[in-house]
């Protein structure tokens, strides 16, 4: 079938070399699963569970013609076996989606077998009504380590360039929403990431643990002349497969409106931002930290229309003199069904924007997000962003099987899941990076026609050495029910990927991916694909790829699929 670029979940049975320890069960799973034994027996009683399977056989044609070496031939026979369940009641929704895929190759020298396994889940359990949430959420995936090799490999297609994945996270959250002079909020979490080194490279294991608090105190409703928050976080990741220390990273924030005439106020302002990484002799080990408040007027019509600007006095690690700018702070609902937001200000590594822009309608939904971070590929994996503009049911491999919510607020079904259709790229390292990232996802749907629309823009500046990466992606996604039992579907992404100043990894490369394909319903149960896809890779960037920097790969699939409900 066509693949819509839904994060896949996958781990191989093959033997290879893996990081200290990353057999073991991670202890947030105990604490998952401790956490369902103790809520299954009070939500048993009002619960909804749904289980469905199904089966995929795939014939696969190849024709690989890589640059260096001439045209290759091969022949996939593929199995998948897939099984998800799905639990609800008042108070508990979870889902658990699992499947198992074996494939046998041949080609002109040898053939072949593998055989991967892989699973999600994500849990969310509500016991004090809206008060406390504790929620659940991980996965055992397959990823490009290197972000070369975007949108090309597969299980079919250097699959020794993915890495296995494990991510797993717990949190809780607690909220007091309606006092009338003063709300609150705050959340614990912990996460942990491992991934193995793959047969390509023993450089791009992970092994890290995450530990985050965050938290906020506002003003209520009932205060109308005198507005603040106060919100503060900390973050804490334990890098254990190398010795380069942990990454620390504090921040706060204060921001208060006296409204002195009508909708004008004084807003006064304070923020606090801090990153170290311990354990370290260099330069680096240092805290870079920056300081700075400020004072400006604001105009403001409610909660969440309001425009404010302020001039603001900075204290920096890396700067010899303080510095004087300007900052602007705006949020605005033109409507029940447009919104924008959006900040402008400095931080330690210079001036720093946010944006965020929502649209929806009964056919037409689109989101943007623009944000800046300083991170890593192991709290990228953790905590990832989700702009869906789709609904889809659990295991979705085509965009044919999502709708757009008739409802602006659409609560999800049972096995339902609010699904983008892109991906980040990421690369697997330890590096700090300060990440600049944009994400857009528009998506239509009316009568027998669904479009999807994607576009992404990352730049990741390490911190810690000579490198800048930078990914533009786009993409679209297309299904037309050509009938009532005969669908059309097609897609086509493509990225620019590009390195400068690590003279290892120094290069750009451009890859695409495209398919078309012709879907079959017979009967309740039994769907039949047949899908030509395309892929291409052009540039100087053969890191950990077997087909080295430049080549094309065709396919043609016959699929059989069969559902169980």
């Amino acid at each position: 079938m066509p693949s819509v670029p839904i994060k896949a979940c996958s781990a191989t049975l093959r033997s290879k070399e893996t990081v200290p320890n990353s057999s073991a069960t991670p202890p947030v799973a105990y604490l998952a699963l401790a956490v369902g034994l103790t809520i299954a027996p009070s939500i048993y009683a009002q619960s909804d569970l749904d289980i469905t399977a199904n089966a995929d056989a795939s014939a696969i044609f190849q024709d690989i013609k890589i640059a260096t070496e001439g045209t290759r031939s091969l022949t996939t026979f593929s199995v998948t076996p897939t099984v998800n369940a799905a639990y609800s009641s008042n108070t508990f929704n979870g889902l658990w989606s699992s499947s198992l895929t074996h494939l046998e190759r041949e080609n002109e020298i040898n053939a072949e077998e593998d055989t991967f396994a892989e699973y999600r889940y994500a849990a969310n359990w509500q016991p004090l009504d809206q008060y406390l949430i504790i929620q659940a959420n991980g996965a055992l995936n397959y990823q490009n380590y290197s972000a070369a090799n975007f949108l090309v490999s597969d299980f079919v297609s250097n699959s020794d360039g993915l890495t296995k994945t494990r991510s797993n996270t717990l949190s809780g959250t607690l909220t007091f929403a309606n006092g009338d002079w003063l709300v609150a909020q705050g959340t614990a979490s912990y996460s942990d990431t491992e991934s193995e080194r793959s047969a390509l490279s023993v450089n791009n294991g992970l092994d890290n643990d995450t530990l985050s608090f965050s938290g906020t105190l506002a003003s209520g409703d009932r205060a109308k002349r005198f507005i603040w928050s106060l919100s503060g976080g900390y973050q804490n990741t334990s890098r254990s497969t190398s010795d380069t220390g942990d990454f620390i990273s504090r921040s706060g924030n204060f921001v208060s409106d006296a409204m002195l005439l009508k909708d004008w106020g004084l807003r006064l302002t304070a923020t606090h931002e801090a990153n170290q990484i311990s354990d370290r002799t260099d330069s680096f080990a240092s805290v870079r930290k920056f300081n700075s408040y400020g004072a400006g007027i604001s105009y403001r019509q409610s909660g969440d229309r309001y425009i404010a600007i302020t001039a603001n006095r900075s204290e920096s690690d890396l700067d010899e003199e303080d510095e004087t700018y300007i900052g602007v702070d705006v949020e605005w609902a033109l409507s029940s069904r447009t919104s924008i937001n959006g900040a402008y200000g400095r931080r330690f590594y210079g001036d720093s924007a946010s944006a965020g822009i929502r649209y929806n309608a009964k056919y037409f939904r689109s989101s943007f997000s623009y944000t800046e971070d300083v991170t890593n590929t192991s709290r990228l994996l953790a905590d990832t962003e989700n702009l869906g503009v789709f609904v889809c049911p659990a295991n979705t491999i085509s965009i044919s099987d999502c709708f757009q919510p008739s409802s602006l607020s659409y609560d999800l079904g049972t096995g339902e899941e609010l699904v983008q259709l892109s991906s980040q790229n990421l690369e697997y390292d330890d590096n700090i990076i300060l990440r600049k990232s944009a994400n857009t996802q528009i998506g239509y749907q009316f009568s027998r026609i669904t479009v999807g629309l994607t576009w992404r823009y990352a730049e990741n500046d390490y911190l810690d050495a000579d490198r800048l990466q930078r990914t533009y992606s786009t993409g679209v996604n297309l299904a037309y029910e050509l009938g009532s039992y005969t669908t059309f579907v097609a897609g086509l992404t493509y990225a620019n990927i590009e390195n400068r100043g690590d003279t290892t990894t120094n290069g750009a490369s451009d890859n695409l991916s495209g398919n078309l394909g012709i879907s079959r319903v017979f009967g309740k149960y039994l769907t039949t694909d047949l899908t030509f896809s395309y892929y291409d890779k052009e540039g100087d960037l053969a890191i950990d790829s077997v087909y080295g920097a430049e080549y094309t790969d065709r396919r043609i699939a016959f699929s059989i699929n069969y559902k169980y409900e």
